[in-house]
């Protein structure tokens, strides 16, 4: 009679070994007993039933109970019919401590005894070789067929979860039963037997949870052992056929299931051939992807390293301009000091000239005035006696003043002045143009704005240049749109930062560009003016002119324009504008922006145009 849990794994009761309870032994003795032994009375308990080499790996307690009976043949009892022949049992695994062991065994669910037996392990089998276990291992994995259904959740279909015990006895998954009873308020059915329980019952089932864990690893290394030599799980067939819709290989009775009926199923070899082919444009696809990449990487680093050699360039190029410049400002300090230090030195020699000559004058007048004095104050009869030398002496005495320091030197203190103002002038020039060369953000990629271009005015199909046409053109109505004047607004306006852009300007006149405030006033006719929030120069009369408040102000340029840069300093309020050719400044509006501003432009003749360069 063979064991439920496989062949020559398990023990037979026709004469075969048992585990029986000793009820004499008060301590739960156990021994190997005959099925006389059991018809005589006795207790049987079934063991374990385990595959691999017998040794004592799962060290699990065996328990079972059996409604009173005092014997009963079990050895052949399928698990599926254990509870309709042992009621008051469930058969369960209870220990899997290596890969190809399972054990099996009896759990009581109501002992009519005290003392539960402890069930040791059978004696240690003969040595199996690989191949044995190999084969015990595939059987395991499709004879619990049972096993598995006991360790299955009837709702999901699924190894249990947190089983728990419902009043009739079945085992579901604590979240299928909680789903199924979700909208009941009382009549709870179990979703197997359909019995209607008035209150609902949970109870955990640890033992169940402990078994579907261990069934479930048991099954996943079952499973991988059959794929790996080729064989169905669920059939133990080959694996000859491959199912495109589940994308995997399944056996010729999985082919003929109603699972697999409606799907594209084909052979392995030729479901292979077709993968790989797909494999392999994929593969020259990557490696092709691969290749471009390399290439581009080498390019990319070429290109990189001439970039960084191109700035290692640049910074040895504004090194040697710095120092240039510091080394020309050097000696413009020293030449502008030295002419300091001369007219100094000239002006000290001519001071001392000054005063020697002078203390020369001084001092012979002051031997003068003091013979006078002591001449007058003589007696009459010697005062006279040689009053007319002295007089005559007096008379001859001419002082000469020398040149004054101020008078000879004041024209070239004065020129030097001169030199000190230009010099502050170019520098502060040069210090504002560095800056705005220097300092100025990205050149601006501007187009312009349908929506606000006047009907007479032609845009570009680039948006990037516009010209008048001779009639108005349909257009919609826009509140963007200027309708009296012949202006167009660029699509970017800026709010902050620092931004430039250039524009191309025909030869002729009737052009005007700049800056204009968001609120522009867009209908009827308004003046180019500040006051109308418009900051624009302009070529009218043969003449260019700063758009400037109450009157223009004329450009005196020395050459036509062809080419405008505009910058726009929004945190510094200004607009400048420079002749791009050559950087000359042409003119400055000082503006505290209080709103964003677009860039305008207007051309009023039909034989001029405004471009934007890119």
């Amino acid at each position: 009679m063979q064991s439920p849990f496989g062949e020559g794994l398990g023990w037979e009761t026709g004469g075969g070994r048992c585990w029986k309870q000793d009820p004499g032994s008060g301590a739960g003795k156990n021994s190997f007993g005959t099925e006389e032994e059991s018809r005589a009375g006795e207790r049987w308990v079934p063991g374990i039933a385990a595959m691999g080499e017998g040794k004592d790996w799962w060290g699990a307690e065996t328990r079972a109970a059996f409604g009173g009976a005092k014997s009963r043949d079990v050895s052949s009892l399928p698990f599926s019919s254990s509870r309709a022949l042992c009621p008051k049992a469930e058969v369960f695994i209870t220990s899997l401590r290596k890969p190809d062991t399972a054990v099996g065994s009896f759990l009581e669910r109501e002992r009519p005894w005290g003392r539960v037996p402890s069930i040791h392990a059978l004696p240690p089998a003969p040595v199996k070789s690989v191949l044995a276990r190999r084969r015990e291992a595939m059987a395991a994995v499709f004879l619990p067929g049972n096993l598995q259904d006991e360790a299955t959740c009837s709702v999901c279909l699924e190894f249990f979860k947190d089983p728990v015990s419902i009043e009739c006895g079945h085992n579901f998954c604590r979240a299928c039963i909680v789903k199924s009873w979700k909208d009941l308020e009382m009549d709870f059915p179990c979703p197997q037997c359909r019995e209607v329980f008035q209150q609902k019952s949970l109870r955990p089932n640890r033992q169940l949870a402990n078994m579907s864990e261990i069934i479930s690893q048991f099954a996943l290394r079952g499973a991988k052992g059959a794929e790996e030599d080729g064989l169905c799980v669920k059939h133990r067939e080959a694996l000859k056929l491959y199912c495109k819709d589940d994308r995997r290989s399944i056996c010729v009775v999985c082919d003929r299931s109603r699972e697999h009926r409606p799907h594209a199923v084909v052979p392995v070899d030729e479901a292979s051939e077709e993968y790989k082919e797909k494999i392999q444009g994929r593969l020259d696809f990557l490696k092709k992807e691969r290749q471009e990449l390399l290439e581009f990487k080498v390019n990319d680093d070429k290109k990189t390293q001439e970039l960084l050699k191109t700035i290692e360039t640049e910074r040895q190029k504004l090194l040697v301009e710095f120092e240039g410049l510091r080394q020309f400002l050097h000696d413009q300090e020293h030449i502008l000091l030295g002419q300091l230090d001369k007219m100094e030195k000239s002006i000290a020699k001519r001071q001392n000239e000054n005063i020697t000559d002078l203390s020369k004058e001084i001092t012979l007048l002051n031997k003068l005035i003091a013979e006078l004095e002591e001449k007058i104050q003589q007696p009459v009869l010697e005062f006279l006696k040689d009053v007319m030398s002295i007089i005559s002496r007096s008379d001859e005495v001419k002082c000469q003043k020398p040149v004054p320091v101020c008078t000879d030197m004041k024209m070239h203190v004065c020129n030097f002045s001169l030199k000190t103002v230009v010099l502050e002038k170019v520098l502060k020039r040069f210090k504002e143009n560095l800056r705005d060369e220097l300092g100025r953000g990205e050149k601006e990629d501007l187009t312009l704005d349908p929506d606000s271009a006047n009907h007479l005015l032609i845009l570009s199909a680039d948006l990037k240049s516009v010209r008048m046409g001779c009639r108005k053109q349909e257009l919609p109505d826009n509140p963007k749109r200027f309708d009296t004047n012949s202006r167009v607004l660029a699509t970017t306006g800026f709010k902050s930062g620092r931004h430039y852009w250039e524009v191309e300007v025909g030869a002729s006149d009737g052009w005007a560009f700049g800056v204009a405030k968001e609120s522009v006033r867009r209908k009827g006719l308004t003046q180019f003016s500040p006051e109308e929030g418009i900051w624009a120069v302009q070529q009218n009369g043969g003449r260019y002119w700063a758009v400037t408040s109450p009157q223009r102000t004329p450009l005196c340029l020395g050459q036509k324009l062809s080419k405008v840069r505009v910058y726009l300093d929004y945190e510094g309020e200004e607009v400048s504008f420079y002749n791009a050719e050559n950087m000359q400044h042409i003119f400055t509006f000082n503006v505290a922006f209080r709103e964003k501003v677009f860039p305008l432009f207007s051309v009023c003749s039909t034989v001029t145009y405004i471009k934007l360069c890119s």
